[in-house]
């Protein structure tokens, strides 16, 4: 829309056009045919995601045949879904946001953007478990980019569902007990951002559930990178877990956080004072090694028992016969090397996953991961795949433009894709004006030379993607 301020009032609402009075005067709004686009950014992530040629290979190896003569091209489809999802789609419908700008097919060689039933339909017909490896496939050369000895932070999120989507049963639910939910499992890299791992499962499992089958998934797509540690939290510290890990030679060590189960606290009460390691004082952590083997356990394994004094409960509040400190515990079991990894290393090791919690806190609230259902199971799967390959993408290329620090989506889409802009064509040159000033087109400046560069100096084939920071 053109802007023409303090103009006169002549048909305010004739032809199409309206007159608003704001405080900077009168300004009429006028529909314009130009170009125009909110999402200026586009045009690097265009040349990023082109010369990766990620989504020309998943277009021309898709496992679904298409017949008809009148069928949106599969290139078309999957950039139209994933862009949605890139500009904070939550929804198939919120495709349609990008149908009405022109700018969109220009950058990225489309015929259009399609419509939410075009992306269903396709989904639909891929089947799960060839859709998982086609994806994976086409995912693997992303892998280049993360270090050679991985650390694997594993959790399960509840997503409610209130239609009769495939796949929804009633299980753990504490944001709505007795509501059907999806719960899938997620894998990411630890410091890195990158999630490689996901796998679909129904709301009625567990943490641990089909864990093995999605650890070996991981492996296999993985490739050369093999992971070198797993970690999680309270449910992952089973036995079958931890047999997995014990059984062959070679296999990765595994660091899990157990839940303060009565067996639990009783060790803990058992550990001798004078084996607590360090001072005893007001929010100071003390550590102390342990040997333990719970119910339903083969054998015993090295635990680390930690405490933080919290303060003292006085007798008269407790009804005990004198003061008594107040602890917060916690209790690790690990299969890391004693002579390599003391007590002290194993509880910061584990506190290090924090930051992990921010990327699956990231996936539910900025990305549309809750999101993107349908009834189909197939079809909520695909999505969630094709997802996760963006958001991986999305990490990978937003470090060009912050190199030192990762920019959670919220503020790297504010900042770096919404960018007025105006697409002007002269032959065969193609130039997409942007509006940008001060310190952000400095920024933005710097990122899109070290993009310039890379792209100038690879090869398409993928060779080590965007080192990320170790």
């Amino acid at each position: 829309m053109n802007m023409i301020s303090k103009g006169e009032e002549v048909h305010p609402l004739g032809e199409g056009d309206f007159s608003f009075p704001t405080a900077g005067g009168r300004v009429r709004l006028s529909v314009t045919s130009d170009a125009l686009t909110p999402y200026g950014g586009l045009v690097p992530w265009a040349a990023f995601t082109k010369h990766l040629g990620i989504v020309e290979q998943l277009a021309g190896d898709c496992p679904v045949t298409r017949t008809s003569p009148n069928a949106a091209p599969v290139y078309d489809v999957l950039q139209s879904f994933m862009l949605t999802a890139l500009t904070d789609g939550r929804r198939f419908s919120h495709v349609e946001r990008l149908r009405e700008d022109p700018t969109i097919p220009e950058l990225f060689g489309m015929e259009a953007v399609v419509s939410d039933d075009t992306v269903r339909r396709l989904f639909e017909e891929v089947d799960p478990v060839g859709g998982a490896e086609w994806v994976a496939r086409h995912a693997k050369p992303m892998w280049g980019a993360l270090p050679d000895q991985i650390i694997m932070d594993w959790d399960s999120t509840v997503q409610p569902k209130y239609g009769h989507q495939d796949g929804a049963k009633v299980g753990y639910n504490p944001g709505k007990p007795g509501r059907r939910s999806f719960h899938p499992l997620l894998g990411v890299v630890a410091r890195t951002r990158l999630c490689p791992a996901y796998r679909f499962r129904s709301g009625d499992t567990v943490t641990a559930t089909q864990w093995q089958e999605a650890m070996e998934d991981a492996q296999r797509w993985l490739g050369e990178r093999q992971v070198w540690l797993n970690r999680g939290d309270l449910g992952l510290g089973q036995d079958p877990v931890m047999t997995w890990h014990e059984a062959v030679a070679g296999r990765p060590y595994y660091l899990f956080k157990l839940k303060l189960t009565s067996k639990v606290r009783e060790a803990l009460h058992q550990v001798p004072e004078a084996d607590w390691q360090g001072p005893s004082k007001v929010e100071g952590w003390q550590v102390a090694e342990g040997s333990l083997q719970l119910t339903g356990w083969r054998q015993p394994r090295r635990v680390v028992f930690a405490r933080c004094l919290q303060g003292v409960v006085p007798s008269e509040k407790s009804g005990e016969f004198w003061d008594q400190n107040k602890h917060e515990f916690a209790v690790y079991v690990t299969s890391l090397p004693l002579k390599e990894y003391n007590a002290w290393q194993i509880q910061q090791l584990y506190r290090d996953r924090a930051d992990t919690e921010n990327v699956f806190d990231e996936l539910k609230n900025q990305w549309g991961f809750s999101g993107f259902c349908a009834k189909a199971r197939a079809t909520t799967e695909v999505a969630a795949r094709l997802l996760l390959m963006v958001y991986n993408l999305w990490v990978l290329f937003v470090r060009f433009i912050v190199p030192h620090k990762h920019t959670e989506a919220k503020r790297g889409r504010r900042w770096f894709l919404l960018i007025a802009g105006r697409l002007v064509q002269s032959g065969r040159q193609k130039e997409l004006q942007i509006s940008i000033r001060g310190g952000w087109a400095e920024q933005l400046r710097a990122g899109y030379v070290r993009l310039h560069e890379w792209i100038r100096t690879t090869a398409p084939q993928l060779k080590p993607v965007v080192p990320l920071p170790a």
